[in-house]
């Protein structure tokens, strides 16, 4: 004789796991855990609720890459980055210079260059760098108009030196347009617009500055590494305070009045000619040994007059590449290039100068520094520490200040983290934490200081829901408001969520299919108008269009039904009651579902020119994409006399739901038919939408005996459903 027991499962918010895990019903997991949440979400209170829907806002230019741009939290916008155009939404809806004409930016970039593209936004500015393509920055110049411009850094960064005394650099003047002549060939067209810094060659025909000396006019002194010239002036006879300005004319003393024995007067003014380290771009490509240029920081006479060997390139170029990915850290802009990384001035985010004027280097000015590990640095983000993603490993770095050294280069502490390596995918930051996708693109892996090993550990919140992963991670967005949820766009099209809540130990993975076959290629958060929910729009392909899209809003307890949006794509209308409409060309020739004044409306085809028809007038309507909506938990572990009910034949016989705001669902119960559930009870009015259901719903059906104990909810009418709970009683046979 068998054995009877009622399970219960309280919680699903171990959402979809891996189908290793089924034979694990010791661990904690597994009673909260389903082999398939596709369609729903697991709330960190422990409910499945069901995912929302998306709403179409307009066809693409083609295919495109999101790119987030919130100026504050009621001012956000959505990039449409195509090949050659920029286009722009806010307050959910496409900017436009007339009705239907898009406002768009042209730019240079491939669609693959987009999508290799790494961000970083200050206030009004967005940076843009990686693809291979120059360092561009966006800046917003009012409500609903932007520029795109070159990024050009000041000062730098610069690279190595030269260390060939026999290679020199002369220039044909130390200002203005010059003409840059090298004694071998240095040169190639794709240095224009790079820099060089040079060196003064030698500074003994340049006297030194000294007090109380007399000077005619047209001589040259230098003091702290900067040359001065006297154009004539006060007393021909030198000051007490020593020049030490970097641009314009300053007095070394009063040049009036005599000193207390008498002798005087004293100081002379001298103008500012050069400093030891000039600075030019070039401007255009003659030969291997010939370039023009345009001089930033004056040339030394010598670099003129002999040329000089103390030359270095600037980092970046056509020629010697670009940058790959960006952050902003400690109030400075970091830029990285293969397995360097570069740290603009502090509070002066374009200069990279590296020197002050004296040709010193000072701790506030830029810096530089290499990782041990050859692998290209494929991300960069601000954290307590700066935290950097190679391909092999991940780094922290911090900037050192020594109570000893208060001058000179700045010191950067590099240390080893992890081994995981990483992918390009940028990462998010999340409740204090850095996620980032590992090098083979199947993992999501979490990078958190850990107090315990002083160090940034980072596990694998994928382990659990491997196969997920399998399908590749492309984008990722992170959600916080109104539920924790990060959603990642796959490879092969699909979304997938992750409820993600470490302080409540909550990391629980599913699905989002789209509906009508469309598959998700890129997506990015803003804040919504309001600046309460966070939004999650997709560039999704539909056939040969790409359709951009708003996600709706994640059903909470209390919003309005006839609100709801359960499908794809889709569109609504509110007005007066009609049975027909148009504004559908999107999904012309679509099967799509319906809800109308909240009642579930037969599906119906969309017309050729997106017009649609029902069958009766309603004064909300919505209508789209039907998506899979699947929740089937682990295998029952109902127990028996004799320990695990795992692997015996098992029957359920009673099966309760319990529900909150539900509706449209159906079960399957051990593999049986799919039936709905009706939730309409008599007092409810005919002629108007079933109000949603709250409570217990029991489930008049009987289960075949098998080994496994299966049950299959599923949403399939496009109306809001919460599941709370599932209780069943099950007969447990004895073998």
């Amino acid at each position: 004789m068998g054995d009877r027991s009622t399970a219960i499962i309280a919680s699903f918010n171990g959402g979809e796991v891996s189908p290793r895990l089924r034979g694990r019903v010791d661990q904690g997991l597994y009673p909260i855990s389903c082999e398939t949440m596709d369609g729903w979400l697991p709330l960190i209170q422990g409910c499945a609720v069901t995912a929302p829907g998306t709403i179409f806002v307009e066809k693409a230019a083609g295919p495109c890459r999101l790119i987030p741009f919130e100026y504050n939290v009621t001012e956000g916008y959505v990039i449409e980055a195509s090949a050659g155009r920029l286009r722009f939404y806010t307050n959910d809806v496409r900017i436009e210079t007339a009705p239907g004409v898009p406002y768009e930016i042209a730019h240079s970039y491939t669609i693959d260059q987009l999508r290799s593209l790494d961000f970083q936004q200050s206030a009004d500015v967005l940076y843009l760098v990686g693809g291979g393509a120059p360092m561009r920055k966006l800046s917003r110049t009012g409500a609903e108009s932007f520029t795109l411009a070159d990024l050009t850094l000041r000062g730098g960064p610069i690279g190595d030196g030269n260390i060939d005394e026999g290679v020199t650099i002369s220039a044909s003047a130390a200002t203005g347009a010059v003409t840059l002549t090298a004694t071998s060939a240095l040169f190639a067209a794709g240095d224009v617009g790079g820099l060089i810094e040079i060196e003064a060659s030698d500074f003994s025909d340049i006297a030194a500055w000294e007090p109380g000396i007399e000077v005619t006019t047209g001589a040259k002194r230098a003091f702290g590494g900067k040359v001065y010239i006297y154009s004539g002036g006060g007393s021909g006879r030198t000051g007490t305070v020593a020049p030490f300005h970097d641009s314009g004319t300053e007095w070394d003393g009063s040049g009036t009045g005599t000193d207390i024995n008498g002798k005087g007067p004293y100081g002379v003014p001298w103008t500012f000619l050069y400093g030891r380290f000039g600075l030019v771009r070039i401007t255009a490509f003659t030969n291997a040994t010939t370039v023009s240029a345009t001089v930033l920081k004056p040339l030394a006479d010598s670099v003129v007059s002999e040329g000089s060997w103390r030359w270095a390139f600037g980092v970046f170029s056509a020629r010697r590449g670009w940058p790959d990915s960006v952050c902003i850290w400690n109030e400075c802009l970091v830029l990285t290039k293969d397995n360097t990384a570069y740290v603009s001035v502090v509070g002066d985010y374009e200069n990279f100068a590296r020197r002050d004027a004296s040709g010193d280097f000072q701790r506030d000015l830029a810096g530089s520094f290499t990782l041990p590990d050859p692998a290209r640095i494929n991300w960069a983000r601000a954290d307590r520490l700066l935290l950097l993603g190679t391909e092999r490993a991940e780094y922290t770095v911090e900037r050192v200040l020594t109570q000893t050294e208060a001058a000179g280069p700045p010191i950067f502490d590099v240390r080893l983290q992890s081994s995981n390596g990483s992918a390009r995918a940028r990462p998010v930051q999340a409740d204090g934490r850095v996620l980032f996708v590992q090098r083979a693109l199947r993992k999501l892996m979490e990078m958190a200081y850990s107090i315990q090993t002083d160090r940034y550990d980072a596990p694998d919140l994928t382990r659990l829901a491997d196969h997920i992963g399998a399908r590749g991670f492309v984008e990722l967005a992170w959600q916080q408001e109104p539920e924790r949820i990060l959603w990642a766009a796959q490879a092969d099209g699909r979304l997938a969520a992750l409820t993600y809540s470490p302080g409540q130990q909550v990391t629980g993975w599913s699905t989002r299919r789209l509906g009508g076959g469309m598959a998700a290629r890129s997506l990015c958060r803003i804040t919504e108008p309001s600046g309460q929910r966070d939004q999650i729009w997709i560039a999704a392909e539909l056939g040969a269009d790409t359709l951009i899209l708003r996600m709706a809003p994640i059903w909470q307890q209390g919003d309005d039904p006839l609100g709801a949006m359960l499908v794809d794509a889709g569109l609504s209308y509110s007005g007066a009651p009609v049975a027909a409409g148009v504004g559908a060309a999107h999904l012309a020739g679509q099967v799509v579902q319906v809800l109308a004044d909240g009642k579930p409306h037969p599906d119906i085809t969309i017309g050729p020119a997106g017009g649609w028809a029902i069958s009766y007038p309603a004064a909300r309507v919505t209508l789209g994409l039907a998506f899979p909506a699947r929740l089937k938990p682990m295998p029952l572990e109902a127990g028996a006399s004799e320990g695990t009910a795992q692997g015996k034949i098992k029957r359920i016989a009673a099966l309760t739901l319990r529900v909150l705001e539900a509706q449209g669902l159906r079960v399957q119960v051990q593999d049986g038919e799919l039936f709905p559930i009706e939730t309409r009870i008599p007092a409810d009015p005919m002629d108007a939408a079933v109000p949603l259901f709250t409570g217990d719903l029991p489930i008049e059906t009987i289960g075949d005996f098998d080994r496994e104990g299966g049950i299959v909810i599923e949403r399939f009418q496009p109306v809001p459903a919460t599941v709370t709970a599932l209780i069943a009683a099950v007969e447990v046979g004895e073998a």
